[in-house]
């Protein structure tokens, strides 16, 4: 402010009205007074629109408003420090030549402008790079959870539980062996199809999520009874791939499965959200949860919607609420 103060102050005191050096202190103070006064202000109108209209998410509409809002209390403020000047500097109270023809009025709105497009342009070039951050932030975000999501997708446990399954199958030459292979590599195909691919319709991950169910209904038989209730109206509605195998298979990690004690999985949707939903039957050995999962699919959901993973837990049910997601 000092700096932009004694440059305007140079300007206006040394070649538009010309004074002589031995006059320039009390101008000189007066102008600094109002360019802090008018960059005071800006910076007001700048912090209110800030809380209004981001500059990344409407920038056309957040350069109007800050132009229009900013150019009209320059303006004021410009004929106000006149009139203070005159009646303080001139002891005349008002301009000789009017309010409106003062020969100061129009170099000192110009220099205001000036001044205050180029603090609008910088505040732009400031909000585009932080915007640009952010996004490549995101990108970085979500190329490490596609990651790690990659390695929880098909992660050693399930592997070697299905091939288990599958070689005592084929050792008891049982005719389930073959239907287990096919549906076997529907999911590895899902898998790999979806590995790169951000969001998929509910439809496609209920569908490869039959796939995956059928394999646990052989690997556990009747141990484990799942229910699903979709509203139809919201297949078209998105989530990531694979999120419903991690939350099964993480149900199934911290849960007694058995014959004698079923564990029961609701899978149903509600108004725009999917919510899994077991009864809690811990395991007498508890197993150790990184919350790699959960957190993977928390970060995967927010860099598509602002809507947060919902996770309930009343000790008798465990719950995920999942954002059905619009690619509107």
């Amino acid at each position: 402010m000092l700096v932009i103060g004694l440059l305007i102050s140079s300007i206006f005191l040394g070649f538009i009205i010309r004074m002589p050096p031995q006059g320039y202190l009390p101008p000189t103070i007066f102008i600094l007074i109002a360019t802090f006064f008018v960059i005071e202000g800006n910076l007001r109108i700048d912090a209110l629109l800030n809380q209004k209209i981001k500059w990344f998410e409407n920038p056309k509409k957040r350069i109007f408003f800050q132009f229009s809002f900013a150019s009209f209390f320059t303006i004021v403020s410009v004929i106000l420090m006149i009139r203070i000047a005159h009646f303080f500097i001139d002891k005349g109270g008002i301009s000789p030549h009017g309010i409106f023809n003062d020969p100061l009025l129009i170099p000192g709105i110009l220099v205001s402008i000036i001044v205050l497009l180029i603090d609008i342009g910088i505040q732009f070039y400031r909000s585009l790079q932080a915007t640009l951050l952010e996004t490549e932030k995101h990108k970085a975000e979500s190329a490490m959870a596609q990651l790690q999501n990659l390695k929880n997708q098909i992660n050693p446990h399930f592997l070697f539980n299905n091939l288990s399954i599958l070689s005592a199958l084929v050792y008891k030459g049982d005719r389930k062996a073959v239907e287990f292979i096919n549906e076997f590599s529907q999911v590895y195909r899902y898998a790999l199809a979806n590995d790169k691919i951000e969001l998929v319709s509910l439809e496609e991950e209920l569908s490869f999520l039959n796939h995956y169910i059928y394999l646990l209904s052989i690997r556990f038989e009747k141990g484990i009874n799942f229910t699903t209730t979709i509203d139809t109206n919201k297949k078209d509605l998105f989530i990531i791939p694979m999120c419903l195998q991690m939350l099964v298979e993480n149900t199934i990690q911290h849960n007694e499965i058995s014959i004698h004690k079923p564990l029961s999985v609701e899978i149903y949707t509600s108004k725009n959200s999917l919510i899994i939903e077991n009864k809690i039957q811990l395991r007498r050995q508890k197993e150790v949860s990184s919350q790699i999962g959960l957190e993977n699919i928390k970060k995967r959901f927010a860099y598509f919607t602002n809507i947060e993973i919902e996770i309930i837990n009343d000790g008798n049910t465990f719950k995920v609420v999942l954002p059905l997601i619009s690619k509107k």
